[in-house]
């Protein structure tokens, strides 16, 4: 464990996902990291495991083929949930988030579910590098910000192969909704798919949008 993530007041969370059970670090809660210099865009949402990114491991157990032997970028991977359970399911994965303590969280919980050497990129939305396309996208619960939805949505234009996929989880807000539309004025073509997410001792209503760039 990096000095980084000694740093925080942390626990281990389990969430049994792909007929095996995930170990993540995870701090206790978000409140306790919280402080009146903290600004509104820095609060530590990434620090603790959210339905939503539970929701769409769901989705990608249960579609397994969208997976094998393709490029994937997980966008705000926070605890690098998603991106682990997609490397286990054989993508080849790059986890991406703008905090660097977030990225050590993800490698850490990498390690510890055995994918060891996990790829991430350091990286703000509103100022990202020009890369080769991903076959895959994804992205858990990084909606409720609308002044980000404009940086989002040009990041996915510019990382999103020509035939690529864009996954994103949702727990049903209005601002999500109002990002798909945006979306469908661009060209992009969206489906959908609603879930039930467990995690810990709570249960919630879980959208996972399945885009697919403009042709």
């Amino acid at each position: 464990m990096t000095s980084a993530i000694l740093r925080y007041p942390t626990h281990t969370v389990t969430v049994s996902l792909c007929r095996r059970t995930f170990r993540l670090t995870a701090v206790r809660s978000v409140d306790e990291l919280i402080t009146e210099s903290v600004s509104a865009d820095d609060i530590p949402f990434w620090a603790v495991p959210w339905h939503a990114a539970v929701g769409l491991c769901q989705f990608l157990c249960s579609h397994p083929n969208l997976l094998r032997g393709k490029r994937l970028l997980e966008l705000g991977t926070g605890l690098g949930l998603c991106g682990i359970v997609a490397q286990w399911l054989g993508a080849d994965v790059t986890l991406n988030d703008y905090q660097p303590d977030a990225l050590e969280f993800a490698r850490w919980n990498a390690s510890q579910n055995g994918i060891p050497h996990i790829r991430t990129l350091l990286a703000d939305w509103r100022h990202f590098p020009e890369m080769e396309p991903f076959d895959v996208v994804l992205a858990a619960d990084v909606l409720y910000e609308r002044h980000l939805h404009q940086a989002l949505q040009k990041v996915l234009t510019q990382v999103t192969a020509e035939h690529g996929r864009v996954l994103i989880a949702d727990p049903w807000r209005d601002s999500a909704w109002e990002f798909m539309v945006e979306m469908e004025r661009a060209g992009w073509r969206m489906d959908f798919t609603e879930c039930r997410a467990h995690l810990l001792e709570s249960v919630q209503d879980v959208i996972v949008f399945d885009l697919r760039p403009p042709a």
